[in-house]
């Protein structure tokens, strides 16, 4: 991966880089300032600028990045967790879900269980049940995100504001897994790949 300064000189950001991310791991990147973390996890979630010239291959199971959509696979975290500090984890964690797209599924819902019904598919009753709760018309509180919150942590801070320097809120770490939570809220599927950096 090459970059340019103003005087239009070549520099290497990225260098022989070769590695393997195994999936239900967690991997940990670490190296000193300015050594290239952020610039290779912007690159294996696809948000890397236009403006860097790329050479060499990135692959998810044999896929490679350019015929891939990671942005419905992974999500890229940054080190500042940015928040309404009004608002409760719960109301974030709801805002997040109604924004990304998340809402009501009730006709989206039945006509999975006409089709299944026609193929006689029988679905597995785990991810049926979760599939009808979650489009549920009218429901105060989304059940999506209490899952979220549950698998998060949060659950214990649902009601708690999320503050900031001048309000008091929840702890950094808690921070840190609400935002996690608003970039997973919307992905439907049962693997994900969270790529974060964390200020060391």
């Amino acid at each position: 991966m090459l970059g340019f300064n103003r005087n239009q000189e070549r520099i290497h950001i990225l260098k022989d880089v070769t590695g393997i991310l195994k999936p239900s791991r967690m991997t940990l990147l670490l190296g000193p300032p300015g050594c290239g973390k952020t610039i290779l996890l912007l690159a294996l979630a696809g948000k890397l600028n236009k403006s860097l010239k790329v050479t060499g291959e990135i692959d998810y199971n044999g896929v490679k990045l350019q015929d891939f959509v990671p942005e419905k696979t992974s999500a890229y975290i940054g080190q500042y967790d940015l928040h309404v500090p009004e608002m409760t984890v719960r109301e974030t964690l709801d805002f997040s879900a109604r924004f990304q797209g998340v809402g009501s599924r009730a006709e989206i819902m039945k006509e999975v269980i006409r089709r299944e019904k026609e193929a006689g598919i029988i679905p597995d009753p785990n991810i049926d049940t979760y599939m009808k709760a979650i489009s549920v018309d009218g429901l105060e509180r989304s059940m999506q995100t209490d899952y979220i919150m549950k698998i998060m942590g949060l659950d214990i801070c649902a009601d708690v504001l999320v503050g900031d320097a001048m309000r008091r809120g929840i702890s950094g770490g808690e921070k840190k897994r609400l935002t996690t939570g608003e970039f997973t809220i919307h992905m439907k599927f049962s693997g994900w790949f969270i790529i974060s950096t964390i200020l060391l």
